[in-house]
């Protein structure tokens, strides 16, 4: 087995880095819609994909996770301060949770409330009764969890930024497509 450090992050890393930023994205936007939605069969299909995109993320955190700990990661710079480094891989903890605690949240809330939740017409077992308290408490933490999701991943997109055109070092490139 190869356990050199690399100087970029793989294509399995890269590609599921970019498909779940734009499917974090286009969820975060839709979550946001529901509410203005009026009841009906069209509110009806946007959640059941909402929820059915929702699981399948955290599917793909779990094989993203996975992937980054059996696959070695390039280093951070030797040019970050030590304050640095931990905030970045703070931030990148932060983020693997987030990825699997929102989707994970979202099931719980929809369980609460009497819903099954259906991935393209698999229905997951349910983990929870309904239970309208229960069902408050969920949806409170995902919309909450939603925000600082936001918040980290602003963040997370302004120090790529910075190590772009500030810094002008290669921590952005190495997560870029391409060569």
């Amino acid at each position: 087995m190869n356990t050199a450090v690399p100087a970029r992050y793989d294509t399995v890393a890269r590609t599921l880095h970019w498909v779940m930023a734009a499917a974090i994205l286009a969820l975060w936007v839709v979550g946001h819609m529901i509410d203005a939605l009026p009841k009906g069969p069209v509110r009806s299909e946007v959640i059941g994909l909402h929820k059915a995109i929702g699981v399948v993320m955290l599917v793909m955190a779990v094989a993203r996770l996975a992937w980054r700990l059996i696959r070695p990661q390039p280093p951070l710079p030797s040019s970050m301060s030590p304050g640095e480094q931990l905030l970045a891989k703070a931030g990148h903890v932060a983020l693997y949770l987030l990825m699997l605690l929102i989707p994970m949240d979202g099931v719980l809330m929809s369980q609460s409330g009497g819903r099954e939740v259906s991935v393209f017409g698999l229905v997951l077992p349910a983990l929870v009764a309904k239970d309208d308290a229960l069902k408050a408490i969920f949806k409170e933490g995902h919309e909450v969890l939603g925000w600082v999701l936001a918040a980290i991943l602003i963040g997370h997109v302004a120090a790529a930024l910075r190590h772009r055109f500030i810094l002008r070092d290669d921590v952005m490139a190495r997560m870029l497509p391409g060569k």
